[in-house]
């Protein structure tokens, strides 16, 4: 079974799926180049759930978790009764970037290369990435980075011309703002170089960057501006605080499923840290809090989680993202960082044990699909149970 999937092959895998168990739905909206927002339905029970994956492109292994956990699902290999939940899946919140990422990887990684191959490329891209970090915090070093250099041929041309609105979307960034060569593969925004997560009107960048600050990102990706559209953390386009198309529709979506069905909490997937975030209520200000009844159970939840996963919990820092609006205003939801390794978008895709390495470098592909496979079986029911003890 392959690990690394480009945006085609992973649509591929999706069409494959036994639609009798894995309903595709129509697209909760589009991106601003027209690229669908894909929504997938398994069972017809009363209790809902939303699971989504892919917010920020650069983090693929959670479009691949939430499309393989489908696929168990569509094979019968996992068992989730469908007279009572209906699980709603997101695999591809941001379908650009994603496309954008991918058409990076196969400028080095081709879709026939020996599984081996592909596993030392991304253990180089992993160690590349730790040696950038401690560059910068060493040598204060914000040059071009090894990462960036192994896809130094990545560039808007990489993408295939059937994509070309992103693809001169792209351009006009490069050209207008000096991306650093290579960064393709760093790219975590959609194709106008906005940030999905950092698009909120909370964002803590939106009056710095008013005032003409420019925000560098950090370790081995300090070489990016994030205060410019481009590969992360910008929060907007043109005008402070517009939402972008991606956001607006999975916003919506959530608002629909709330309104209209008996919802009972969701799961937002990223990478990396191995870590599963609660909110407190108590620690800092939240703006779309009238009280902190939302972070009643967070806790509870996040705790049966992060034990079956093997995984960290941390409570919320910032207020300061759509993850966090989303999961204030419609919880009981959590966030869930997959596998302990760093270095997106391909250190989670390694899988060997190689002799004297830590606990946590060991399979780390096999134990993200293992243990967060068994983590949401075991999460269901505890969420169903808050539900109905009305949280």
């Amino acid at each position: 079974m392959k690990r690394l999937l480009d945006y085609d092959e992973m649509q591929e895998l999706l069409s494959s799926l036994d639609n009798s168990i894995i309903e595709k739905q129509n697209p909760i909206g589009y991106s601003t180049f027209g690229y669908a927002i894909d929504h997938y339905t398994y069972g017809n029970g009363k209790y809902h759930v939303i699971i989504t994956g892919g917010t920020h492109s650069s983090e693929l292994i959670s479009n691949v978790f939430v499309i393989r956990f489908m696929e168990k699902l569509s094979k019968k290999e996992i068992f989730i009764d469908p007279k009572i939940y209906t699980i709603h899946f997101i695999p591809f919140v941001n379908p650009e970037g994603t496309i954008i990422v991918t058409s990076a990887i196969r400028t080095l990684i081709s879709k026939d290369m020996p599984e081996d191959a592909v596993q030392t490329y991304c253990l180089a891209y992993y160690r590349n990435c730790q040696i950038e970090g401690d560059y910068a915090i060493n040598y204060k070093d914000n040059s071009i980075k090894l990462q960036q250099m192994m896809f130094r041929h990545a560039d808007y041309n990489c993408l295939d011309d059937k994509h070309k609105a992103l693809k001169e979307s792209l351009k006009f960034l490069f050209q207008k703002y000096d991306l650093p060569e290579g960064c393709l593969i760093n790219w975590s925004s959609n194709g106008r170089g906005v940030d999905l997560n950092s698009n909120v009107e909370s964002s803590n960048f939106i009056d710095r960057i008013t005032n003409g600050e420019k925000i560098y990102d950090k370790l081995h990706l300090n070489n990016i501006i994030r205060s410019n559209p481009g590969p992360v953390g910008c929060p907007y386009y043109e005008i402070p605080g517009e939402i972008e198309k991606e956001n607006e529709a999975l916003f919506n979506f959530y608002n629909k499923i709330n309104t209209e069905n008996d919802f009972i909490g969701s799961l937002i997937y990223h990478s990396c840290g191995g870590l599963v975030y609660y909110l407190d209520g108590h620690n800092k200000i939240n703006p779309w809090a009238k009280n902190d009844s939302y972070a009643k159970n967070d806790l509870k939840l996040a705790k049966i989680y992060a034990s079956s996963a093997g995984y960290k919990l941390i409570s919320e820092k910032l207020y300061t993202t759509m993850d966090a609006k989303i999961r204030t205003l419609f919880p009981i939801t959590l966030l869930i960082e997959l596998g302990r390794v760093r270095a997106t978008p391909l250190a989670q895709f390694m899988d060997f044990d190689l002799p004297g390495s830590g606990e946590d470098f060991k399979y780390v592909y096999t134990k993200i699909m293992t243990h967060n496979t068994n983590a949401i079986l075991d999460t269901l029911p505890a969420m169903l149970e808050a539900y109905k003890n009305k949280f």
